[in-house]
């Protein structure tokens, strides 16, 4: 007697598991930031739990919301037309104000780079850098400007379609590549 035996049940406890967001990542972040990089955060996650770690992270103010954080379905129906193809001109109505994109598919990664990546809403071309770890990521990370490919978590397929791996899976990392491109870029 299923009903029955439910009905004798005593909760004894809720377990909750947090996936701490890495104490240098926020002040990784804001040197970001401050540089003029618009970072954006592409994950399975849900939409609440999304948003969480991109307020703890400095991607997403309390203030913003809407049209910063989108799930992938919405994000699939806003970019492509009737037919299922991705329409250049609706992208270019969202990913300007894009930060999270919560509940994506490996296929909204890709489009979201390559879209960038092709827009021609800035005046010179945007320069995408994608980080990921696993093999869901290679198609993204081959079509950006700058794939960084996780060493101690990534998968041999993320690896081999990057161009940088970081050896300490830290985004902060990423930081310090951007500084030494500045450097070399000054002085060539």
């Amino acid at each position: 007697d299923e009903d029955g035996t439910l009905r004798k049940l005593t909760c004894i406890s809720i377990v909750g598991i947090e996936d701490p967001v890495r104490p240098e990542v926020p002040d990784a972040i804001k040197s970001c930031q401050s540089a003029g990089v618009t970072i954006r955060m592409v994950t399975g996650d849900n939409l609440i739990t999304a948003r969480s770690i991109a307020r703890k992270c400095g991607i997403l103010t309390e203030e913003q919301d809407g049209g910063n954080i989108l799930e992938g379905k919405t994000f699939h129906t806003l970019v492509h037309d009737n037919n299922g193809v991705f329409d250049q001109d609706k992208f270019d109505l969202v990913w300007p104000s894009l930060r999270v994109l919560a509940r994506s598919s490996p296929s909204d990664k890709y489009v979201l780079v390559t879209g960038i990546i092709t827009s021609k809403l800035s005046k010179n071309r945007e320069v995408v850098a994608v980080t990921g770890d696993g093999t869901n990521d290679a198609p993204a990370l081959k079509a950006a400007d700058v794939g960084f490919a996780m060493g101690i978590a990534g998968t041999d397929v993320a690896k081999n379609a990057s161009d940088i791996i970081l050896t300490d899976d830290n985004f902060s990392s990423i930081v310090k590549a951007c500084m030494w491109e500045e450097c070399l870029r000054l002085n060539i």
